[in-house]
């Protein structure tokens, strides 16, 4: 199994995939970058995503999640950019609904479901999405948490693979 996106270049993100782009929703970054797949194993039903940042650890105490999705359909091949604002996606929520980050960031739980783009604080930071092929879709609900997304995912997974890249600080 195999990930890409043509979002990225030299390793690193283009700018409207986050803090640095011009598509805001709650102040969050909104608009959500490509990614293909590719070479699943047979009997895939369903993909996974999960988007997260680990160098946020120093700066909120935690890795940032950015973006959780189920149910993908594989036959899509891909999604295009902003697919999070205009496919309908079985999303999760993301770390701007966490009751650790800072006033001033935090959403509710239905604002901060879909895709939260890169917003490092401090420095440049590496990201990491996985993606994960199951052998069915997962019993979950628009505004899941990421801990149910893993629960429901035990015993279906048939491959993952990551992609990681690196976003810069807003300077």
């Amino acid at each position: 199994m195999k990930i890409a996106s043509k979002n990225l270049l030299n390793g690193t993100l283009a700018d409207a995939f986050g803090h640095r782009g011009n598509q805001f929703k709650h102040g969050m970054p909104s608009r959500s970058f490509h990614l293909s797949w590719s070479e699943l194993p047979s009997g895939t039903v369903s993909l996974a995503l999960f988007f997260d940042d680990i160098d946020a650890t120093p700066v909120c105490g935690f890795s940032w999640i950015h973006w959780t999705v189920a149910n993908l359909d594989p036959s899509l091949g891909e999604l295009p950019e902003n697919a999070s604002e205009t496919l309908g996606l079985l999303e999760g929520v993301n770390s701007w609904a966490s009751p650790l980050a800072p006033d001033s960031w935090r959403l509710t739980r239905e604002q901060a479901t879909g895709y939260g783009g890169c917003a490092p604080p401090d420095k440049a930071h590496l990201y990491r999405i996985k993606a994960y092929a199951l052998d069915s879709n997962l019993p979950l609900k628009r505004g899941f948490f990421a801990n149910e997304l893993f629960h429901a995912m035990e015993g279906h997974i048939l491959a993952e693979a990551a992609l990681s890249f690196w976003y810069p600080a807003k300077n």
